[in-house]
């Protein structure tokens, strides 16, 4: 991101102790007591996506995950008439309030439930204060097989996510939280409509007061979004993003025009907005190391995954069913020099940046975490990233326009979402795994996974080899029993040959053990026979992939000579 947020604690220490002017506090409740909720009816508190999620996975519903009792929250808004609720957490069972009188502050302070108060921030429009935003589930769009990435290539095939593409996996069915500062011009750019024609924006929420179009403010998540989202085919310029086909939901927890502590709370409550929608990724392109008020000061300790509350979210995300990208921030070549808060969090996935050239970036945050892990814990493409750009300027009679048009950036705000759409692709095509699962096969497929450092972590993933590497109980469930097609002879010296048997047209693909595609034919048609040389293929086994057109996927293995 252009500016990082910094998330610190703050310990209270009587009423005095809270910074200057602040009027915003966290407010830690003792428990759930007498709650109207309860686990054996969760459908009252998450989606029917996330419950089943939840099933398929074998991931519990907790008390963690009952909402903060409702009786808690009236009584505490009995302190004053001007008292708000920000935002809530069921996971670390906290409210968000914003009232100007201190005073009050000390009746909350004192009720019974509530075992203690910190001041987070200050809010002077808090009388504009967010509305909830409708978020109607719907179903994405297919994206076609064949892409032309245009511009983007690079910062794909870094990663071979374009060979994960050719097999079909471009995010199909897959919902997306990003966790952002706004989306300005997004619902209006021509360059994303169709995202709105297929149904992929899945819609927005905001917890900034007085912020509460999402599509206005700033235009670094537009940016970030179409990193992934991007299926742009012009005259002019091409990008395909990294799951083109993904669903996505857009949550504004950050506050563009100020760095205030409140916003690790935000980000907390939109973490677990996410889950609560059943979202299978969460990418997050903010980064927290300082604040406006000099109040809070924290250094280097705080990035342990466990001062900061974001962080703690963070983890309990991952563990909740979701894969988590976070930016590990931009301070590389800063004093601060270190990776930034939530990316410090256990069990996620930091993003560090390279170029598409794998070339380390040297604004990127360095590891490792303050008590010892591997961090970042991989790098993507987040320098000369291309990605949509938003524009504005004043016209004729002082009118203001805005322009979206193709353009690069650097930033691992840039190489988080790169990151986060190709582990959206990979977990569609290996299902049967958990979101740790998947996040560690990310780990281990990258570069330097048995000699990690502190700029690059783990290195670069390649995702086609992790799938390959993993896709046994995939192509198992889905492959027919009756084979598709002929293949002699096998072994073979220079060439063999493939029949068709089917009633209907297959695609196959070849590829070797590292997954290099070897050969991608187009479809035929039954009773055809293709013939594919091998005479400069190295000697050994290789994998054929068949997809039918009716569906159904098999696998043969081949042996060149």
């Amino acid at each position: 991101m252009k500016r990082t947020i910094f998330f610190l604690f703050l310990v209270f220490v009587g009423m005095t102790a809270f910074a200057q002017n602040v009027n915003c506090y966290r407010v830690y409740l003792h428990d759930k007591n007498n709650t109207p909720y309860n686990i054996s009816q969760p459908e009252q508190f998450l989606s029917q996506r996330c419950l089943d999620k939840r099933v398929r996975y074998n991931i519990p519903v907790t008390e963690e995950d009952l909402p903060v009792n409702p009786a808690y929250l009236h009584e505490i808004g009995q302190a004053s008439p001007q008292l708000r609720v920000l935002a809530v957490s069921r996971w670390l069972n906290t409210a968000v309030v914003c009232c100007p009188d201190t005073i009050c502050m000390g009746y909350v302070r004192n009720l019974p439930f509530v075992d203690s108060v910190k001041a987070v921030g200050y809010y002077d429009n808090f009388e504009e204060l967010p509305a909830q935003e409708s978020i109607p589930l719907s179903s994405g769009n297919n994206v076609g097989d064949s892409l032309m990435y245009g511009v983007g290539y690079g910062q794909i095939a870094l990663h071979n996510g374009h060979l994960l593409h050719a097999e079909g996996y471009h995010g199909e069915g897959m919902l997306i939280a990003m966790l952002d500062a706004g989306w300005l011009g997004f619902d209006s750019s021509p360059l994303l409509a169709n995202l709105y024609e297929n149904g992929q924006i899945w819609g927005t929420y905001n917890f900034v007061p007085g912020m509460n179009n999402v599509y206005t403010n700033h235009g670094h998540g537009t940016s970030c979004a179409s990193i992934i989202l991007s299926s742009i085919y012009s005259d002019y310029d091409t990008l395909v993003g990294t799951a083109p086909a993904a669903n996505m939901v857009f949550i504004r927890t950050e506050d563009p025009l100020s760095e205030q502590l409140i916003e690790e709370d935000f980000w907390v409550a939109g973490a677990e907005l996410a889950d609560s929608l059943g979202a299978d990724v969460i990418t997050a392109s903010l980064g927290y190391t300082q604040f406006d008020d000099s109040t809070f000061v924290f250094d280097y300790s705080s990035c342990d995954g466990h001062t900061s509350v974001a962080s703690l979210a963070a983890t309990k995300a991952a563990h909740k069913g979701m894969v988590v990208c976070v930016a590990a921030g931009n301070e590389g070549s800063n004093p601060w020099h270190k990776l930034s808060r939530p990316s410090d969090a256990e069990d996620i996935l930091c993003v560090g940046a390279v170029n598409a050239d794998s070339l380390y970036a040297s604004f990127s945050g360095c590891g490792p975490s303050y008590d010892g892990r591997v961090k970042p814990d991989v790098v993507s493409c987040g320098w000369d990233t291309y990605m949509v750009s938003t524009y504005m300027f004043t016209g004729d009679n002082d009118s203001l326009y805005m322009y979206t048009y193709i353009s690069s950036g650097n930033g691992t705000s840039c190489a988080t979402p790169d990151m986060a759409g190709l582990a959206a692709c990979l977990w569609q095509a290996l299902p049967q795994l958990t979101s740790l699962e998947i996040m560690q096969i990310i780990r281990e497929s990258a570069h330097q996974y048995n000699a990690p450092d502190t700029l690059m972590g783990y290195g670069i993933p390649n995702i086609y080899q992790a799938w390959v590497e993993h896709r046994t109980d995939a192509v198992e469930e889905y492959s027919t029993g009756t084979p598709a097609v002929s293949i002699f002879p096998n072994p073979s010296h220079d060439v063999f040959f493939i029949g068709n048997p089917e009633a209907c047209s297959i695609q196959v693909c070849v590829f070797d053990a590292s997954g290099r595609v070897m050969y991608a034919g187009k479809g035929f048609s039954r009773d055809s026979v293709q013939e594919i040389n091998t005479s400069r293929w190295p000697c050994g086994f290789y994998f054929l992939r068949v997809q039918k057109q009716n569906g159904g996927t098999e696998m043969h293995k081949i042996v060149v000579k």
